[in-house]
């Protein structure tokens, strides 16, 4: 089976892993630039050159020239992980067993962006992958398989980031035998009928102070590394990212408490942080 991969994040590297320690031949792999701003960016070069894969780098998958490339491929499979844009119906209608590809949530829940940012922003204690079949539309296709797992108190979104990874890894194994033969799964999904979450940018990161102490916890550690972090202005006018929180749960004495705050309920002291200039 020839496979073409299209991922330039993290997450894709993980499952392009896993696609290397099957039997299939993954013909080309099309990456994100050097210059990429994509948060979890990583190069997949060192990998594509071990497993002697062509590589081709771009932002715009559905430029005439790739689709022409993948079209001289001729591909059995395309296989989407860690990719933030929709492909092309063009490019969709090329493999003969179809576009699989991956979202970090349990779909329906948190179809659309950013589903492991909202999952934590929201309280959720679980969360998964979904393998599916691309279409035309965002996060609608038939389901192949979940898998799910728990969201620990202790997590940040680079943690529950690796589990889905893992995860991903775990399903394109199990998985990918069947789709080769023509056997893998087709479950309804019923997403089309449920919202689709938003993108987030930096300027959603502010932090409300009024809100309860847990719902302040799981927003910081939603939104720290790799991406741009939650926020706040001190009393100078000077951004503060913060990376890390704490609960504080009893009246003991801090020796640095500079940035302690009220909330709804219990306080909270900001761990790690980073000034920024005033704005």
């Amino acid at each position: 089976m020839k496979i073409v991969f299209i991922g330039g994040v993290e997450i894709g590297l993980t499952v392009l892993e896993s696609v290397y320690h099957g039997n299939d031949s993954v013909d080309t792999v099309f990456t994100l630039p050097h210059d990429s701003k994509a948060s979890g960016y990583i190069d997949f070069e060192p990998i594509t050159t071990k497993h002697q894969s062509n590589l081709i780098r771009t932002s715009k998958i559905n430029d005439e020239i790739h689709i022409n490339a993948i079209q001289k491929i001729a591909p059995d499979l395309i296989i989407v992980c860690g990719w933030q844009r929709l492909i092309s119906q063009e490019i969709l209608d090329i493999p003969r067993l179809g576009t699989v590809g991956f979202h970090s949530s349990l779909l329906p829940k948190y179809r659309g962006r950013a589903p492991v940012n909202w999952a934590m922003i929201m309280g959720e204690k679980e969360t998964g992958i979904t393998m599916f079949y691309l279409n035309s539309e965002a996060d609608t296709g038939d389901i192949i398989a979940q898998e799910s797992f728990h969201i620990l108190l202790d997590d940040d979104c680079h943690a529950v980031y690796k589990k889905s990874a893992k995860a991903g890894a775990n399903l394109i194994k199990s998985y990918l035998p069947l789709i080769a033969i023509e056997k893998g799964p087709r479950i309804h999904n019923p997403s089309k009928n449920f919202p689709a979450y938003p993108k987030r940018t930096p300027e959603d990161g502010l932090i409300d102070f009024n809100r309860s102490a847990l719902d302040i916890y799981n927003f910081v550690r939603a939104l720290t590394k790799p991406y741009p972090g939650a926020y706040f202005f001190d009393k100078n006018g000077q951004k503060i990212i913060v990376w890390k929180l704490s609960i504080i749960f009893d009246g003991i004495q801090i020796k640095d408490d500079t940035y302690r705050f009220k909330t709804q309920d219990l306080d909270v002291l900001i761990v790690e942080y980073e000034v920024r200039d005033r704005v």
